[in-house]
């Protein structure tokens, strides 16, 4: 069982512009509380030094009584184009990392301090709880939390961290280091495992108490998006030739390419795209060498995408796209002290080695793409999938009732993101309603009492985790499982574990009424028959955009993942794609809808931040998308450029603490603006407050939900 520790933030903020206040949010494993310190007024935080912005930090947390000033080791410290020196620190005791405990500051060029993040631990002076188990045992305490196979052997040490022998279970080698974490006023040494497998393309970060093996909480680093399909021909714009940067160029001066290349598998400093029609994680066999750098397949729209020259297509248009977004974001501030993916940095700050391995037409999945972001120094990874074709059905997956004839029929349906997938043949069997004899009975939420042996598995959703409900009708012998919803709509159900080895899919309540309302009903559970030609999520510009942008608030931001977090990292995504293809819908291209992906299009979009209610991120991640489509408005009707909104939404990331609520959000925008004395702080408070991140707005995670206070105000400045 995964315990998850939640406290609230403190705020110690001297701003005006009423965005100061770092409001309650999941903090880091650690149990830190982020406190945000902000200039919004002009007025520094400290006076003039000659000092550098890591010491200048330091000293200021000093005079306000961190217990923690002294702890702080240095990550990076970079200049901006801004002006302002960025300085990020972790914090270090007795030796030990203390994990998700961190500093973030920016100095100008008096020496200033003009802000602050300080979600540091304080330090008793009983030092760290020492170990009772070794990096093994915690390791095998995280694999056995996700269900995954195999004992790796121990491999090299450096430092505090080991590696392990990665076997044919994971992409790279599962490595975990010794860190300390919070507990209570205690501080207690534990285990920060990392394992990324090759099936499902799953990261995290695992924090294990060193002290029993228990897990403190997990950390999910691959961003997964599904999309239920109506797809329709691409028609916004031609195929086309267009010219690389070449060399010389400040975003990437060695130009895109580098070493020798194939229409199936290109590569340079910022990007390794590749087939991976076989879903081995590495570049297929085959393709055609290219030496002189032309890479001009023609696409055919009417044959299926995996014909030879489709496949060169894929490839192509997707290392373009990548390499695009690197660029465009690197002129914004995503550049590699920032944390940036390239193999060589050019001597500018950060860590190298890390070019985005982008697998297009990935053989693993269909309907969906994902990303998974590591720290600086490690390749992210994009995974682009294909999509169904037009006439596949009302859904991605079905379940067809065979008998009895009184309720026979087609039933909507969306497949699991865990476990096998179903084939367009699918299980048939018989459809048993089960019976876990504890509380909800019908939920399958402990140990499954009826017969489900040889048949499909009928349970309705409920508390527990969707993994939790099929591993019990696995353990209970059932071939697969329908999961009904509490309403008509139907989800990719989530999860991380790789011991499932049954299919599962979710149906409508209604469907779910149908399918238990007589006795021994005969279905076939299965993915929808496709059409004619399925599509391919490469040529997608919105979803290639999206998933990229997944490493950027990450390795700018830090941790994404929880109720909030999460849906702003969905929700920023989007603005990726909103923003640098100036149009309001997202993916309509792979789900043939000119409504796009979203349940409305983000202009005028229905719903604000009082509607969250923290059960999916891509739904409660809407809002703001929606917030991002206002402020390109904004901007549009002032005469003022994107790419100065950009410089703005990218840098307001260096001043938003990890694992932020929408409110941190929008003040670490309003420091960016602020920082540049350009005087359009009205205008992002326009947009945020429009969808109820106003004045006085805050999101928290309270237990197992979230508690939303929204307002539409603005300062008396923007009134």
């Amino acid at each position: 069982m995964t315990h998850q520790r939640f406290v609230l933030a403190t705020c110690l903020s001297v701003a005006i512009w009423g965005a100061g206040c770092a409001s309650d949010e999941e903090p880091p494993a650690s149990g830190g509380r982020a406190r945000v310190y902000s200039s919004m007024d002009a007025r520094p935080l400290t006076p003039p030094s000659s000092d550098t912005a890591d010491v200048v930090a330091a000293d200021f947390l000093a005079a306000r009584g961190s217990l923690a000033a002294d702890t702080l080791r240095v990550v990076s410290q970079r200049r901006a184009d801004t002006g302002l020196t960025h300085v990020r620190m972790e914090q270090v005791v007795d030796g030990l990392r203390v994990a998700g405990a961190y500093v973030k500051a920016a100095m100008n060029d008096r020496g200033e301090l003009v802000h602050l993040i300080d979600g540091t631990v304080d330090v008793a002076g009983a030092g760290v709880v020492p170990a009772a188990i070794d990096e093994s045992q915690a390791l095998a305490a995280a694999m056995r939390e996700h269900g995954l196979p195999g004992t790796p052997a121990i491999g090299a040490r450096s430092g505090n961290v080991v590696s392990f022998a990665g076997g044919g279970v994971f992409y790279s080698e599962p490595t975990v280091e010794r860190v300390a974490f919070a507990d209570g006023d205690a501080l207690v040494a534990g285990f920060m495992v990392e394992t990324w497998t090759l099936k499902g393309n799953i990261l995290l970060h695992t924090l294990v108490d060193g002290r029993d093996g228990h897990v403190v909480s997990v950390e999910p680093l691959t961003a997964y998006d599904r999309y239920n399909v109506f797809a329709i021909d691409p028609g916004k714009t031609p195929q086309a030739v267009t010219a690389g940067p070449g060399a010389g160029n400040t975003q990437s001066p060695q130009g895109w390419l580098s070493g020798n290349q194939t229409t199936i598998n290109i590569h340079g400093n910022n990007v390794s795209a590749y087939l991976d029609r076989d879903a081995n994680n590495t570049p297929d066999a085959g393709g055609t060498a290219v030496t002189s750098g032309d890479f001009l397949t023609a696409a055919n729209l009417a044959a299926q995408p995996t014909t030879a020259a489709n496949r060169n297509v894929a490839v192509q248009n997707l290392f373009f796209l990548t390499n695009t977004l690197h660029d465009v974001l690197y002129n914004h501030g995503f550049n590699e002290a920032a944390g940036n993916f390239q193999v060589n940095n050019f001597g500018k700050g950060g860590a190298g080695n890390d070019p985005v391995r982008a697998e297009a037409e990935d053989g693993s999945g269909t309907n969906n793409a994902n990303f998974s972001t590591p720290a600086d120094g490690s390749s992210g990874r994009m995974q682009m999938f294909l999509w169904d074709a037009p006439g596949s059905g009302a859904s991605d997956h079905q379940v067809v009732v065979n008998s009895p004839s009184s309720i026979a029929g087609t039933l909507s349906a969306s497949g699991a993101q865990f476990g096998p997938a179903f084939t367009t043949t699918g299980i048939t069997g018989g459809v048993v309603l089960v019976n876990d004899g504890a509380g909800t009975a019908t939920d399958g939420c402990t140990a499954i009492q009826n017969a489900v042996s040889g048949r499909i598995a009928l349970i309705d959703r409920g508390t527990c985790t969707f993994v939790v409900k099929v591993t019990n009708a696995q353990a209970a012998g059932a071939v697969a499982v329908i999961v009904a919803n509490t309403d008509d709509t139907t989800i990719a159900m989530g999860g991380t574990t790789t011991a499932v080895n049954i299919p599962s899919l979710m149906v409508g309540l209604t469907s779910g009424a149908r399918l238990r309302s007589v006795a021994n009903v005969n279905a076939t559970a299965r993915r929808a028959p496709v059409g004619n030609v399925m599509l391919d999520g490469d040529l997608d510009s919105d979803v290639v955009y999206h998933e990229g942008c997944h490493g950027l608030s990450q390795r700018m931001i830090g941790g994404m993942n929880g109720r909030l977090a999460g849906a702003i990292g969905e929700g920023n995504s989007d603005v990726c794609s909103v923003v640098l293809n100036h149009d309001d819908v997202v993916g309509e291209y792979v789900v043939g809808d000119p409504a796009g992906i979203r349940t409305a299009p983000y202009h005028d979009y229905p719903r604000t931040y009082g509607d969250i209610a923290g059960t999916e991120v891509h739904l409660d991640g809407e809002v703001y998308g929606a917030i991002g489509w206002r402020l390109v408005e904004i901007f549009d009707r002032e005469g003022l450029s994107t790419s100065l909104l950009l410089d703005y939404l990218v840098d307001g990331m260096n001043f938003t603490p990890s694992t932020p609520a929408f409110e941190n959000m929008r003040d670490g925008i309003l420091q960016s603006v602020a920082n540049r004395g350009l005087g359009h702080e009205c205008l992002i408070w326009e947009a945020f407050a429009q969808y109820g991140v106003g004045v006085g707005a805050s999101g928290r995670v309270v237990g197992g939900g979230v508690r939303i206070t929204e307002s539409f105000a603005v300062p008396p400045e923007c009134q």
